[in-house]
Formats: C-alpha cells, sequence, structure tokens
C-alpha cells in the first residue's frame, strides 16, 4: 500500500495492458515456486476506471484472462478493496454516506462474482477504513447494524449464485502486539455471533500479524 517503490509496469504502458503482464508475472513465479494457490484483491488485478460500469467490464476482461492462465492453481480466496479509493475515506459498510455503502455494495457483488467465476474457496471482508474516531461523531450501534447487514447481504447474494465456500473477516489489529491480536480476534467473533453471521465466517488469520 502507498506509493510504488519499484516499477511494475512490466515493459508495458496501457493500464489493460500491464494488469494482464501482472497476470503473467504472478502465473510464472507461482510455477517456479511450485505455490498451488492464490488471492486476489479486484483493484489488485484490474485498476479502476471512471465509472463501476467500466471498471466491472475490465475485471471482466482480467479475470477471463486469469482463467484462461490458472491451469492447475487455484484461487483461495477473492475480496474487494473498500479502502484504497478516497470515498471510502470514512468506511464502506459503516460509511455514513448512503451513496458509499451501495457502491461498496455493488463493488463486493462484483468481487464476489469474480471469485465465484474462478472456482474461489473463500470470501474475505478486511475493513481497512471501517470504525469510527471518536464517539462524539458517530452512532457505533447503526455502524455495526450497517456492516452486518453488507455482509448478510453478501452471503445471500453469494449462496444465491451457487458459492459455497466460506466467508472470512481478517482482523487487523495495532502491529506488531501480538496480545492486540488476539483481543481483535475475540472481538470480531462476538460480532458475528451478535449477528447471526458464525456460520458463515470464520477468521483469516495472518500468521504474520500474530507473531511479529
Amino acid at each position: 500500500f502507498g506509493a510504488g517503490t519499484t516499477d511494475k509496469k512490466w515493459g508495458e504502458a496501457d493500464c489493460m495492458e500491464i494488469a494482464k503482464a501482472k497476470v503473467d508475472a504472478a502465473f510464472e513465479i507461482m510455477d517456479k515456486l511450485s505455490i498451488d494457490y492464490f488471492c486476489f484483491h479486484d483493484r489488485d488485478i484490474a485498476p479502476e476506471a471512471d465509472t463501476l460500469e467500466e471498471t466491472n467490464k475490465r475485471l471482466d476482461i482480467i479475470s477471463d484472462y486469469i482463467k484462461e492462465k490458472m491451469g492447475n492453481k487455484k484461487l483461495l480466496w477473492g475480496t474487494a478493496n473498500c479502502f484504497n479509493n478516497p470515498r471510502y475515506m470514512h468506511g464502506a459498510g459503516t460509511a455514513p454516506s448512503a451513496d458509499v455503502f451501495a457502491f461498496a455494495a455493488a463493488q463486493i457483488k462484483k468481487a464476489i462474482e469474480i471469485t465465484v467465476k474462478l472456482g474461489g474457496k473463500g470470501y474475505v471482508f478486511w475493513g481497512g477504513r471501517e470504525g469510527y474516531e471518536t464517539l462524539l461523531n458517530t452512532d457505533m450501534k447503526l455502524e455495526q447494524d450497517n456492516m452486518a447487514r453488507l455482509m448478510r447481504m453478501a452471503v445471500d447474494y453469494a449462496r444465491s449464485i451457487g458459492f459455497d465456500g466460506d466467508f472470512y473477516i481478517e482482523p487487523k489489529p495495532k502491529e506488531p502486539t501480538k496480545h492486540q491480536y488476539d483481543f481483535d480476534t475475540a472481538t470480531v467473533l462476538g460480532f458475528l455471533r451478535k449477528y447471526g453471521l458464525d456460520k458463515d465466517f470464520k477468521m483469516n488469520i495472518e500468521a504474520n500479524h500474530a507473531t511479529l
């Protein structure tokens, strides 16, 4: 995350050609390292365009290209990057703007469709911009209700299009404090149980976060 420190254009200039070259490079290194599974953020595999419609067209093109390249490789999980764009400065599922919430829902819907298309085993939520800075300017219960509402809609839609895998939440604690990671994980589990999401969701634990 943040500004690039190396040239990752792979010798290309057009944004979509760069995206395809990235796929080529990814599967080449997976072959060389005998990696069987891969994961993706939607905005990592295809650049965002000026409109959601055009962005989704780009995702269709690149996901088709990935499917051609997969061979015996498998998709472990997909996810939507609902944190990088400035529209998510106040969150996605917990945003105070109905327009931002709706955009996030549409973005997640497309990411789920691609995950199903590529035979993904799971789908991950990471709330990189969710939450609040102070209780003086938020309604915490409403934020949690809305986040749970977004997750329930995602589960219901995914099941309706044939996704039978697991959903995951990736806790993001104040690294590198292991006790904070354990605490955050317990908090997420409490959230899932409160909203009846624990039958569909599991925890996506990044081992490095817990051992740093």
